[in-house]
């Protein structure tokens, strides 16, 4: 029986793009370039970054679906984790929920207080609007940003010290 074989482009490096994994990874290796990448993209100043971890995996269970983050930055008082997402995602919610969750126990050791969590940003960029109104239509803003807020009173803020950014 013959094999059917999708034919693959191999892109030349020029035309490699930022949201090339290849591409992503080699940028986001250098940590000079990668802390000024998130300075920019999260207005906060980042400290020293010895080499980011590239697609750091976290799998605190055999029996647990576990994670594989594309860029993981830790300094002293922050854990960043950078997602390049090229393919529509409908689930990009529970996502960042569950990579938050993933980071927060790897993080925080046995007898260690919750107030020694560090300050934590999920940045996603993507190609497509992952967010779209109930007739399909995407919302078409360039950043979305999202923290914990009281639904009644948003001036009262939950002080998780977590930050979901999404940049379109």
């Amino acid at each position: 029986m013959k094999e059917l074989r999708k034919e693959r482009h191999v892109k030349t490096i020029e035309e490699l793009t930022f949201t090339d994994d290849g591409m992503f990874q080699a940028i986001l290796h250098e940590p000079d370039v990668c802390a000024e990448l998130v300075e920019r993209l999260l207005h906060i100043k980042v400290g020293k970054i010895e080499y980011p971890e590239l697609e750091k995996q976290i799998a605190p269970y055999y029996t647990t679906k576990g994670v594989r983050l594309d860029v993981y930055l830790k300094d002293v008082d922050k854990i960043i984790d950078i997602e390049i997402q090229n393919y529509p995602e409908r689930d990009i919610g529970n996502r960042t929920r569950y990579y938050q969750s993933m980071i927060d126990m790897d993080s925080l050791m046995k007898n260690e207080d919750y107030s020694e969590l560090k300050e934590s940003y999920i940045l996603f960029i993507c190609k497509h609007d992952p967010f779209k109104d109930e007739d399909e239509k995407p919302y078409g803003l360039p950043c979305y940003i999202f923290k914990s807020i009281c639904v009644q009173k948003s001036e009262v803020n939950l002080h998780d010290n977590s930050l979901k950014v999404i940049y379109n």
